[in-house]
């Protein structure tokens, strides 16, 4: 339960983060609010870790390269590239549509999980999923 409480308060935050971030890009470019943003979660971040003593600066180098990679992927594809389109679409469209459609990403991950990683989801996660999809064409124009 304590997981998905969790995932409501992400649902939260995320729901009201482009209303904000649509209000930024009143005044600034898609390139420049990327730059602003990933450079800020990058001082805060590592602020409140090294204040909390959360990362020991010795196992840093003794991280192997695999995990580097995978999560350099992820940075490019979702950090740098995903971000950069989704300030791009609320430049020309409504907060609430863009991020009705960009909440398909459940269905993808379903379809990509099951090939990529041979993990077969439940009934009851594909119908939900599917539900999710329909959903939105019901909200495109």
């Amino acid at each position: 339960m304590k997981g998905e409480i969790l995932a409501l308060v992400i649902a939260i935050l995320w729901g009201i983060s482009p209303i904000i971030e649509k209000k930024a890009l009143d005044y600034i470019d898609p390139s420049t609010a990327v730059f602003i943003i990933i450079s800020m979660n990058f001082i805060i971040i590592s602020s409140v870790y090294i204040i909390l003593g959360k990362i020991n600066m010795d196992s840093l180098k003794s991280i192997p390269p695999k995990p580097l990679i995978y999560l350099a992927i992820v940075s490019i594809l979702a950090g740098v590239t995903a971000q950069y389109l989704f300030y791009r679409a609320l430049k020309f469209s409504s907060p609430s549509k863009i991020v009705i459609i960009t909440s398909m990403y459940p269905f993808i991950t379903i379809i990509a999980s099951t090939i990529l990683s041979k993990e077969l989801p439940s009934i009851r996660m594909l119908f939900g999923s599917i539900l999710v999809f329909l959903g939105i064409f019901l909200v495109m124009e």
